[in-house]
């Protein structure tokens, strides 16, 4: 057993720097992906807002086109004025010509806040294109300088790979299920140090007989507490690794 725990121990190591790795690359690509999130978002409110002014100005272009329209029939209106015959006919084109007068206010007000709407939404375009360009700019310098550091962690990634299925290759199926199944519950150690009379996982306190049968290594033999894998640690053997540090 003392065998299979120093392979269950040496495969431990290889997942730990593999955890280590995927961490690190999916923060990196975390990272990019969150970039990217927002460089999509500027990208999708830039459109809507091109949109809009388009929208706006097409709106602009047909209300200049009725106060033309309304422009030129009041000038034929009141050129008609001077020559009616009635004061019927006076007062109908005197009524027509106030309303024609209030049209073209009410045309010169709305052109006033389209032209408005129009500049105020031009410089909100050109402020998020140059927002949206060098965000771009920023991600693509960004995905350049991390392509190196991503193939590097792959690379690693793969070199352990490998590594981890030749060391379970040497472990035995049962002593292999006990440990997946302790890391699938808990995320790190699964097989820890007892030394002094105590579990290095979470620091308890093990029965006297149980460290004596940790120490004789004859058994595969789990805390009772975090239920990890133990094995003893000796004094001056030089022992180091994961196993050994702070986990709780």
């Amino acid at each position: 057993m003392k065998e299979q725990l120093a392979l269950l121990r040496e495969l431990q190591r290889i997942d730990l720097d593999l955890d280590r790795l995927n961490e690190e690359k999916g923060g990196l690509q975390e990272r990019l992906d969150e970039h990217k999130t927002v460089l999509s978002k500027l990208t999708t409110e830039l459109d809507a807002q091109k949109a809009e002014l388009d929208e706006v100005r097409t709106l602009e272009r047909s209300k200049k086109r009725d106060m033309g329209e309304t422009k030129d029939t009041l000038t034929e209106r009141k050129k008609r004025l001077l020559n009616v015959a009635s004061t019927k006919e006076y007062n109908a084109v005197e009524k027509e010509i106030e309303v024609l007068q209030k049209s073209s206010e009410n045309l010169e007000e709305e052109l006033l806040k389209l032209s408005e709407a129009i500049e105020t939404t031009e410089v909100s375009i050109q402020t998020k294109s140059a927002m949206t360009a060098e965000l771009a700019k920023s991600i693509s310098s960004e995905e350049a300088a991390a392509s190196d550091d991503l193939q590097r962690l792959d690379d690693e990634i793969d070199r352990l790979n490998k590594r981890t299925d030749e060391a379970r290759g040497e472990v035995s199926k049962r002593v292999l299920y006990k440990y997946d199944f302790i890391r699938s519950r808990r995320p790190g150690l699964a097989i820890v140090a007892s030394r002094d009379g105590h579990c290095e996982g979470c620091f308890m306190s093990l029965p006297p007989q149980l460290f004596i049968q940790v120490q004789r290594g004859e058994t595969l033999e789990t805390c009772p507490s975090c239920q990890r894998i133990m094995f003893f640690w000796e004094h001056g053997a030089g022992e180091e690794g994961p196993e050994l540090r702070e986990t709780a």
